[in-house]
């Protein structure tokens, strides 16, 4: 596959994940996906990709990821993104905020004959949580 096709593949991956569509986003992993998700014991197979999506899909609303970069070279594909939504739903044991919030976030991803086969997630955690109010703010020294 080219590179160009391999950064379709990545854009595929998070537009299943903006339309909730299970069936999608299972179809782009391999059957033996190693997902490396930050704070995991191990690395995630596809079924376990899959259930923390829509975990993610319970608790947030209106959620949408917007590409502002990827570079590729061989199977190997990393994007750049924002991530936007709403805590309309518990999350991590914390209850709905309300809150609309806009974070970053890198996805590295290896392809191989079409699919995902790993996935190196990493988005900013302690912005979220600050935004959604769960976590205050630094304070300013002046």
């Amino acid at each position: 596959m080219t590179t160009e096709q391999n950064k379709a593949i990545v854009r595929r991956y998070f537009e299943a994940s903006d339309a909730h569509d299970e069936v999608a986003l299972s179809a782009l992993l391999a059957p033996d996906v190693a997902g490396h998700s930050p704070g995991a014991p191990g690395p995630l197979n596809r079924e376990a990709i899959v259930q923390v999506w829509k975990m993610f899909w319970a608790a947030f609303s209106d959620s949408h990821y917007t590409i502002e970069d990827q570079v590729g070279e061989g199977d190997n594909v990393a994007t750049r993104l924002t991530w936007r939504a709403i805590h309309t739903g518990d999350f991590q044991g914390r209850p709905p905020t309300g809150k609309q919030f806009a974070v970053s976030g890198m996805n590295f991803a290896r392809i191989k004959d079409g699919k995902l086969v790993e996935i190196w997630p990493s988005f900013d955690q302690l912005g979220l949580m600050q935004q959604l109010g769960l976590i205050p703010p630094p304070q300013s020294n002046r």
